[in-house]
C-alpha cells in the first residue's frame, strides 16, 4: 500500500511510513498486545485517517 493514485500523490507521506516501521519494531520487541505497540498503532491510524481525509477533501 505504498502507492496512492489520488491528488497527484505517488507515495504515502514519510511520517506514515516512519510510524509504520516504528510500530513493527515495537511489535517484534514487545509483542502485539503491548501498550506501546497498541499506542503506536493508534497513532498510525490517526495519521492514515488524516491522510485519507486530505485526499478526499474532508475536514
Amino acid at each position: 500500500m505504498e502507492q496512492v493514485h489520488a491528488a497527484g500523490q505517488s507515495k504515502l507521506p514519510s511520517a506514515i511510513l516512519e510510524k509504520k516501521r516504528k510500530m513493527i519494531q515495537l511489535g517484534m520487541k514487545y509483542g502485539l498486545a503491548d501498550k506501546r505497540t497498541v499506542n503506536c498503532s493508534q497513532e498510525l491510524d490517526d495519521l492514515l485517517n488524516k491522510f485519507t481525509d486530505d485526499l478526499s477533501g474532508s475536514k
